[in-house]
């Protein structure tokens, strides 16, 4: 028997030869004892880079495949490399695909690291430019449009959603929209050359324009949004160690920042009916209990915005509603300020703007 072929986990028993042949090295050791060779094969440097991401679980069983091996000669070793690269694929073939790529990030990112990966890589590869039109802010769209000749903004309203497209005439300056309608009840079908050209046009001079933009984030916006999602208290003391730092920043974030206190002040009056309709009852419920609580204006505006039965009601039920923790109550309030935002991001409400400073 061959010096490789003696190799075996420790206490674990030896193959008979079947037919007088010997078995391969390979087939001697675990899984995991062999998943441990090929880490080891790899050398320090990048044995160490590997195991680094592994995790706690992982580097244990990593461990206890080691200990467990009598040493490991050359000729195992290489059996345990070739079975491996066997396993990726004829001729070193890797699968590919978004869900390969989404199975290996997830085991060194967290969620929302992998979402914002692959979200430009997912975008481009699998939705349609009709789809990430549909995900384009109403007034940069519109312009857009408005600027191109009739027939072209005819076809692309035509390929929106019935919601999004009416939304976009109304934007459009009357005769403009008049004449789109009038050019749908007789919109032809491109062939397959113009449409391509077409979704090579809004891809270039439209959706990537509008997709870089979004991505390149001012600081002050960057710091707004992660205020919009911290308790209050941390919230006022981050902005209060700001503004002693440097007061024009704290300004700048304040101005694009928008918490639950901001609704008051800049949601207009007759938009507060539809926001209502975008978060569940309890939700809203929870949120209004816990500004009463705290005297915050936005939970008399909201109230003091929707119909009179409805506030008589609501008011009914917030008094007899029992008190809510804090957390929970900050929760919901992240809740309704979440669907303001996609509501102004959508273009169905427009907020009302603070001026910035004379600074």
């Amino acid at each position: 028997m061959s010096e490789g072929a003696m190799v075996v986990a420790k206490g674990a028993p030896v193959p008979a030869p079947v037919g007088g042949e010997e078995p391969s090295p390979a087939i001697l050791l675990s899984q995991a004892q062999k998943a441990a060779v090929v880490i080891v094969a790899l050398g320090p440097e990048a044995a160490t880079e590997i195991l680094r991401n592994l995790g706690d679980a992982n580097i244990k069983r990593f461990a206890s495949a080691v200990s467990k091996l009598n040493g490991v000669p050359h000729a195992v070793v290489d059996a345990v490399v070739s079975e491996f690269l066997a396993t990726m694929g004829d001729e070193l073939s890797v699968r590919g695909g978004l869900d390969e790529a989404r199975k290996f990030l997830g085991q060194v990112l967290d969620e929302d690291s992998l979402s914002r990966v692959l979200e430009e890589i997912d975008a481009r590869s699998v939705r349609t430019i009709w789809q990430r039109l549909a995900d384009s802010a109403d007034a940069p769209l519109s312009n857009w449009l408005s600027a191109e000749h009739p027939q072209v903004a005819c076809l692309v309203v035509s390929k929106l959603r019935s919601d999004q497209a009416a939304r976009l005439l109304e934007r459009f300056e009357p005769a403009f929209a008049q004449d789109i309608v009038l050019r749908m009840s007789r919109v032809p079908t491109p062939d397959n050359a113009a449409l391509e050209i077409l979704t090579r046009t809004i891809e270039q001079d439209f959706v990537s324009v509008i997709e870089r933009n979004q991505g390149a984030r001012k600081p002050a916006e960057l710091i707004a949004s992660l205020m919009n999602h911290v308790s209050a208290t941390a919230r006022d003391s981050f902005l209060g160690h700001m503004d002693s730092v440097d007061s024009k920043l704290a300004q700048e974030v304040q101005r694009v920042m928008f918490t639950f206190a901001d609704i008051a002040s800049r949601v207009n009056p007759r938009d507060v009916a539809k926001v209502m309709k975008e978060v569940e009852e309890p939700v809203l419920m929870t949120a209004l209990k816990s500004a009463l609580a705290t005297e915050n204006p936005s939970a008399d505006f909201i109230l003091g915005n929707i119909a009179k039965r409805l506030s008589e009601r609501l008011r009914e039920d917030l008094d007899g509603m029992p008190d809510v923790r804090q957390k929970e109550g900050e929760a919901a309030q992240a809740a309704l300020v979440n669907a303001i935002q996609t509501l102004a991001r959508r273009g169905e409400i427009k907020l009302i703007e603070i001026d910035a400073g004379d600074d």
